[in-house]
């Protein structure tokens, strides 16, 4: 790709993210000025104008923007049902790449021809993605498998687009303070790029097929922890080139399949969450991008869910995790200390002391999913509580109208909650898409238990973490904690319980 290709792509970029804006805006101080009755026709047609725009310009560049567009196509619990419908195409195959230019990239990456690697490969692709093309393939020993090939070009494309989404947030963030990205696409700078090295992706594959204990090897302490799920073993990787066991499974989308036969759809989308709450709280390391594409079905009873496309991941730190558990527990408890205890353990800093919001904002995290067809509803609920918060905020720090708006309650956000957060998204906009309404605190709450009862079981001599390193506020506690360490350094605790009362507190062992 030439400097002139480059600038073309990002003045159309650009470009589209400007018209609309003002489109937007446009609207916005229009209907000021109308009857409610022609409110909602006008945002309906506004909405299906710009997400044609936005559809006709992700197909035309592919690269970064079609996975933007797959994560948007799963978000039918918040965004207008013309973004959902239109852009729910990119879940299906992009145009494919000339079989010439793949099988260039086959012999070029192994070494080899065509017909001494395989004993039949079908020109046809499976699907055409952003990154790669996936074909069917057999192997001289009979095997079926399938070769993911990555696009020629491709990575200077996305570098280039990560460039590009940076500027079009950041300037979002000046624009409309109340949304700013800038943690998010920091983060996503700085993972998407290994979704460019298959060997990294082959390497993720093998450990999560471990940790999930695929082909019935579950090694859960917790029998009721262990989840019911397939993925393709890893055959052979490059830099550029997958090969992977072949699994015939149904797509997600494919809603006649599903029904002919007789899949559950509930009891699919709860064993692919419980699936990702075992990645999460008990192995620390987890799939970063589970949308309806990077799923398949069994076609054999009892219809397991088939978990694919490990590129992007996350390995959380054993603090972490911990953290992410208890903030869970926290909010599921309505515990605010102990929220605000996480928060902090977590690296998330607020500028302003409101507990009763910070738990609004976890609550919504782990909300009960809902059917596509609440969306509107949930939009509605959404905003109204924004509008609320934004009231109390204004009044707790004697901030003026335009102030408010420009107002970010966000000191710090650690860059490993980004892709928890995407996570929870992406799985909520599944459960929406497949019609389904998910309770998230009954199905992660065992995991997210197993994290911290896991931890104390392993007793102070084996466990760094047993006391938390948060700030130390006294100097009762400090010799409190050096006396906890003495005892657990000796393994004389069993247990602890202590209660604090003004000056004095008294400990229970």
């Amino acid at each position: 790709m030439g400097m002139v290709d480059i600038f073309k792509r990002r003045m159309k970029v650009f470009t589209l993210a400007f018209v609309i804006y003002l489109d937007y805006k446009a609207l916005q101080q229009r209907e000021k000025f109308m009857r409610k009755s022609k409110r909602a026709a006008l945002w309906e047609r506004l909405h299906e104008r710009n997400a044609k725009r936005v559809l006709s310009l992700m197909i035309e560049l592919e690269g970064l923007w079609v996975k933007l567009g797959q994560y948007l196509s799963t978000r039918a619990d918040v965004l207008p049902n013309a973004y959902i419908t239109l852009l729910k195409q990119l879940q299906d195959s992009l145009p494919p790449r000339p079989v010439d230019e793949v099988c260039q990239t086959i012999e070029k990456e192994l070494g080899q021809s065509m017909d001494d690697l395989f004993l039949d490969f079908v020109k046809a692709p499976l699907a055409t993605a952003s990154i790669a093309q996936v074909h069917r393939a057999t192997l001289h020993n009979g095997q079926e498998v399938v070769v993911k090939v990555q696009h020629q070009g491709v990575k200077t494309i996305i570098l280039e687009d990560l460039k590009n989404a940076k500027s079009i947030v950041d300037w979002i963030a000046w624009a409309e303070p109340h949304y700013d990205f800038s943690p998010m696409i920091d983060e996503w700078c700085k993972e998407a790029p290994k979704e460019l090295d298959f060997n990294h992706e082959a390497e993720n594959t093998r450990t999560v097929f471990r940790n999930l204990g695929c082909k019935g090897n579950c090694n859960d302490r917790n029998p009721a922890n262990c989840v019911d799920v397939l993925i393709p073993e890893v055959i052979q990787s490059t830099e550029r080139l997958l090969v992977l066991e072949y699994m015939d499974g149904i797509r997600l989308n494919d809603t006649e399949s599903l029904e002919a036969f007789g899949v559950d759809k509930q009891k699919l989308v709860e064993e692919i969450t419980r699936a990702y709450a075992h990645q999460i709280y008990v192995d620390g390391f987890f799939n970063g991008d589970p949308h309806p594409g990077n799923f398949l079905v069994s076609k054999q009873a009892p219809h397991r869910p088939i978990l694919l496309d490990f590129g992007l991941t996350k390995l959380l730190s054993s603090p972490m995790k911990q953290a992410l558990a208890k903030m869970f527990l926290a909010s599921a408890e309505g515990d605010h200390v102990a929220l605000l205890s996480a928060f902090e353990e977590m690296g998330l800093r607020l500028r302003l002391d409101l507990p009763e919001q910070a738990m609004e904002v976890t609550s919504v995290f782990f909300r009960n999913s809902t059917p596509s067809n609440e969306a509107l509803e949930n939009m509605k609920s959404m905003a109204e509580q924004r509008t609320k918060n934004l009231k109390v905020l204004q009044e707790k720090m004697k901030l003026n109208q335009k102030e408010v708006k420009r107002f970010n309650p966000v000191d710090a956000f650690p860059g490993d909650i980004v892709i928890f957060t995407r996570v929870l998204n992406l799985l909520r906009g599944l459960s929406s898409t497949m019609n389904v309404r998910i309770v998230y605190l009954d199905i992660m709450r065992p995991f997210a238990e197993s994290v911290l009862d896991g931890n104390i079981s392993k007793g102070p001599a084996l466990n760094a973490q047993w006391i938390n390193d948060t700030p130390v506020h006294s100097d009762v506690e400090a010799k409190l904690r050096q006396l906890l360490v003495e005892l657990g350094d000796a393994d004389k605790i069993l247990g602890i319980q202590v209660h604090a009362i003004t000056n004095w507190c008294s400990i229970t062992m």
